[in-house]
C-alpha cells in the first residue's frame, strides 16, 4: 500500500469515538551530533546572496527552497580571487584617469568586445547543485557528488561533527536541505555540506522550529521526523498538514503508524507496494513493527513539509491512502471501513487485484 497509513485490525480507533487525546510522543534522549567550531564555520560558509530561485514553483517569499546559495571555497582560491579583484581595481583606477578604460575591460567581463580574455576566459565554471525534497541521505550524497563532480568518498567521510548540525541532530539525515546551490572553484566536500545545514538552521529558525516544536510536546528530532516522513509520502504538499495529523492522531492512541515509507527506508527500497513479509522487517525506523516514531529522520524534508509537521491541519483522520500514486491522489479516513475501500481502490489503480 503505497502512502497509506495502518495495516492492521486489532487495535485501530473505534469509528464511534472522534475525538482522540491531544497528540504526543516519547521524547528521544539520543542526541549526540555536536556543532561545527568556530573556526570551521567562518572558514567553511559561503559568502554573498545570489538570485533566488524556487524549488518548488512558488514566488519564494518565506519558503527555504527559494534561494539559490553559494557554497564556500578554499582558502587559497580566495586569495587567488581576491588578489585578481584588488589588483584590477587599482589598474582600473589608473586607466580611468588616463580616459582609456576601454583598453582594460576585455581582461575584468567576459562581456567585453573581444568576449573576454585575461582573468575572465580562465576562471572556471561555476556548478550549480540541486537537492529535490523527499532525498534519503545516500540519494543526496550521490546526487551532489555527480553534480560537483566530486568523489562521493569525500562526501562520505565527512566527520558530521564539523559540519554546524544542531544539537538535537542525530546525523545529516534529515539536514541537508532541498534547495539550488552555486559551488565555486576551491569548494571543499565539509564546506559544501555544511552550507547545506547552515541553510536547514536558517529555515528553522524562520519556522521557530524548536519552540514549536516544544509546544506540541516533541523534540526538534522528532518534529524534523514527522516532516521527513511527511515528506516521504507520495502525496500532494496541500495533503501534507493532514498526513501530519493522521501521525499524531495515531500516536495520541499509541498505535504504530504503519506507513509505508518507514519499512521502505528500512529496507533501502523504493517501491510503490510492500509485501506482507516486508512489513515485518527488523528495523528500529520499520513502524509497522514498532510503535512510536523512527528514531530520526528518513528523508530530508523542505520547507512545506517542515511547516506542516508544525502546523497541522484539524481533523480526526487515522488513516490516509495514496489511492492513486500516478497523480498523487491521497484520500483520509476516521473509519476502518473507508480505509479497506481506499486499499483496494490503490491495488485497482496498481494492477495487483
Amino acid at each position: 500500500m503505497s502512502g497509506g497509513a495502518a495495516r492492521g485490525h486489532d487495535e485501530e480507533p473505534r469509528a464511534d469515538d472522534p475525538h482522540p487525546p491531544t497528540p504526543s510522543s516519547p521524547r528521544s534522549d539520543e542526541h549526540t551530533a555536536a556543532r561545527a567550531p568556530e573556526h570551521d564555520a567562518a572558514e567553511e560558509q559561503g559568502r554573498g546572496p545570489v538570485q533566488a530561485r524556487p524549488e518548488d514553483g512558488s514566488s519564494g517569499e518565506g519558503d527555504g527552497e527559494a534561494d539559490t546559495l553559494p557554497l564556500p571555497v578554499g582558502r587559497r582560491a580566495g586569495v587567488r580571487r581576491a588578489v585578481v579583484v584588488i589588483g584590477g581595481l587599482s589598474l582600473s583606477a589608473l586607466v580611468l584617469a588616463a580616459g582609456a578604460y576601454g583598453l582594460l575591460s576585455p581582461y575584468l567581463s567576459p562581456a567585453g568586445p573581444e568576449g573576454g580574455g585575461g582573468v575572465a576566459s580562465g576562471a572556471p565554471p561555476v556548478r550549480r547543485i540541486t537537492l529535490p525534497e523527499g532525498l534519503r541521505l545516500d540519494e543526496a550524497l550521490r546526487r551532489i557528488s555527480r553534480q560537483a563532480g566530486m568523489p562521493l568518498a569525500d562526501l562520505r567521510a565527512v566527520d558530521s561533527r564539523q559540519v554546524g548540525l544542531p544539537d538535537y541532530a542525530r546525523g545529516l539525515e534529515g539536514f541537508l536541505f532541498p534547495a539550488t546551490y552555486e559551488m565555486g572553484p576551491g569548494t571543499t566536500a565539509r564546506g559544501l555540506l555544511a552550507t547545506m545545514v547552515q541553510r536547514f538552521a536558517t529555515v528553522a529558525d524562520r519556522l521557530d522550529l524548536e519552540e514549536r516544536a516544544a509546544r506540541m510536546d516533541l523534540t526538534p528530532l522528532e518534529a524534523v521526523t514527522v516532516a521527513s516522513i511527511v515528506q516521504a509520502e507520495p502525496g500532494r504538499p496541500a495533503d501534507y498538514p493532514k498526513i501530519a495529523r493522521v501521525i499524531y492522531n495515531r500516536l495520541g492512541r499509541d498505535l504504530p503508524l504503519r506507513i509505508d515509507s518507514t519499512a521502505l527506508y528500512a529496507l533501502g527500497k523504493r517501491t510503490s507496494r510492500l509485501s506482507p513479509g516486508e512489513t515485518r522487517v527488523g528495523s528500529p525506523y520499520n513502524t509497522y513493527t514498532r510503535r512510536g516514531l523512527p528514531p530520526g529522520p528518513i528523508s530530508n524534508p523542505g520547507v512545506r513539509a517542515l511547516r506542516a509537521a508544525l502546523h497541522p491541519a484539524k481533523g480526526d483522520w487515522y488513516w490516509f491512502v495514496t489511492t492513486n500514486p500516478t497523480h498523487r491522489i491521497t484520500k483520509f479516513t476516521d473509519k476502518e471501513s473507508e480505509f479497506v475501500r481506499y486499499r483496494e481502490e490503490l491495488n485497482e489503480n496498481l494492477g495487483t487485484n
